[in-house]
């Protein structure tokens, strides 16, 4: 399957044109086609790493490749799983409404300040608006349909936070972290556990997340609390080479 879309958001927030889709199967002629109707500054292209043995045919596309990103994905039954007890007993979990708004931008830029995703691969996109764009994605999950959002806190003060999303067959935590200076007192740890036992009370079967292949932290955190490594992808940017 491939599916390349416009992306107004990324277009707006990076100032280029962006494209970006899912590739099952790496095809040239499929992107070849694609090229021939379209020339935005920077194609997305996410496939899975067993595809990746084929990327070497893309310089026949005559374009800047990045290697942005190995994105790995883990998951959790929670009808079979094991749910375990909150660690700091005075961690404080509000489910965030809109007057929180306030509170995101305040954590998110400090949690994600030069976190290397796959944009901060790409010379060509402004590192500051990456972090804005992390900033947005949370504030957005606010009021999003089939959205919880929370955050954390200790002594009233907000030190961490995540968002996820859910349906009745599946949740998935979508953005997440805690504030340097709070990290290293399994506070993140806490956070896993507290959606865990909040979908599994939903009867929601299966949770999922993902995140970067060299975060090595929360793929530990994931393990110990009964996540297993499900699937991975390669992320690729196209840029067009006068755009550099």
């Amino acid at each position: 399957m491939n599916n390349f879309k416009y992306s107004e958001i990324e277009s707006r927030r990076f100032g280029k044109e962006i494209f970006r889709g899912n590739m099952d199967v790496l095809e040239i002629a499929t992107l070849e086609k694609f090229y021939e109707h379209n020339d935005p500054d920077v194609l997305i292209v996410r496939i899975p790493v067993a595809e990746q043995h084929k990327m070497h045919q893309l310089n026949s596309l005559n374009k800047e490749i990045i290697n942005a990103d190995t994105l790995v994905y883990y998951h959790v039954g929670l009808d079979t799983t094991v749910h375990n007890p909150i660690r700091n007993e005075g961690l404080v979990f509000v489910s965030a409404s809109s007057e929180h708004k306030s509170v995101f931008e305040q954590l998110v830029p400090k949690i994600f300040n030069n976190y290397t995703n796959h944009y901060f691969s790409n010379p060509v996109l402004d590192k500051q608006k990456i972090t804005e764009g992390y900033t947005e994605w949370a504030i957005n999950a606010i009021d999003a349909p089939g959205s919880f959002p929370v955050l954390a806190y200790v002594d009233n003060v907000p030190v961490a936070f995540i968002t996820c999303s859910y349906n009745d067959n599946s949740a998935e935590i979508i953005l997440n972290g805690v504030l340097p200076g709070y990290e290293g007192r399994g506070i993140y740890t806490d956070l896993i556990r507290y959606v865990k036992k909040h979908f599994s009370g939903m009867n929601i079967p299966l949770l999922k997340v993902s995140t970067q292949i060299q975060n090595f932290a929360v793929q530990k955190v994931w393990n110990k609390e009964g996540f297993i490594l499900n699937e991975a992808f390669v992320t690729i940017h196209l840029n067009k080479k006068q755009s550099l």
